[in-house]
């Protein structure tokens, strides 16, 4: 039978601690981007960056691994 336990081993990759800030991080350099952009009068490119920022913010992947 398998154990419902989620309590951590401490035995985890040192890799998988950054993994919740990658969305963090993302989001932040996209908006230094089109904040850099808007203000060197490119205008367009920054419109284009935004939306692309903005379609891959609402994607959300979700990977269970079993052991």
């Amino acid at each position: 039978m398998t154990s419902l336990d989620r309590t951590r081993t401490g035995t985890e990759p040192s890799a998988a601690r950054f993994y919740p800030w990658l969305p963090v991080v993302t989001t932040l350099a996209t908006l230094a981007t089109v904040l850099v952009l808007a203000f060197t009068g490119n205008t367009a490119a920054a419109v284009a960056v935004a939306a692309v920022g903005a379609a891959a913010g609402g994607i959300q992947i979700t990977v269970h691994i079993r052991r």
